[in-house]
């Protein structure tokens, strides 16, 4: 009679036990070549894309940080550009009304300078008015009288028609 394990291993397919142990093999072989270095190199690939990732986020903060700061800096700008623009303008309306006002002042002096001149241009005209007329009136009336006339004569004469002249003038 045959023994319980000569009947096994009478039976058995010893290509498959053969086909396990080959495979058994493979699969510690894979893992111990194979397997483990390939999970090293996705466990480095996954450490640098996680420390890309950081380096991405971090700089993206300070992006951020930097437009926000670039933001403040140019609103500031802005308002000290409007503040200068606010103070040249003053400064410009403020330049202007003293020229108008030294422009009135020139105006008015020059003005009054005319009158002035036109005053003591009258003046003399009114004296050289009277000083021909009078000559004229001698002269009429030498001829009229036909006789010369002295010069007390003269001086009343004068000074009669004068304020003839005056008067009608001053009417």
């Amino acid at each position: 009679m045959e023994t319980f394990w000569g009947t096994i291993v009478k039976n058995l397919n010893w290509t498959f036990i053969f086909t396990v142990i080959n495979f058994a093999l493979l699969v510690w072989i894979l893992k111990r070549l194979l397997y483990r270095r390939t999970l090293e190199w996705i466990d480095r690939r996954r450490a640098l894309e996680e420390e890309k990732l950081k380096r991405a986020k971090e700089a993206e903060k300070e992006a951020e940080a930097l437009l926000q700061r670039r933001r403040e800096e140019l609103s500031e700008a802005n308002r000290m550009a409007r503040e200068i623009l606010a103070r040249a303008e003053a400064e410009a309306q403020r330049i202007l009304k003293e020229a108008r006002e030294e422009a009135r002042r020139q105006a008015q002096v020059i003005l009054e300078e005319a009158r002035a001149a036109a005053e003591r241009e009258r003046e003399e005209l009114i004296g050289e008015l009277k000083r021909r007329y009078a000559e004229l009136v001698v002269l009429a009336a030498s001829r009229v009288l036909a006789r010369e006339v002295r010069r007390e004569d003269h001086e009343e004469l004068l000074s009669q028609m004068v304020q003839g002249i005056e008067r009608r003038l001053l009417q």
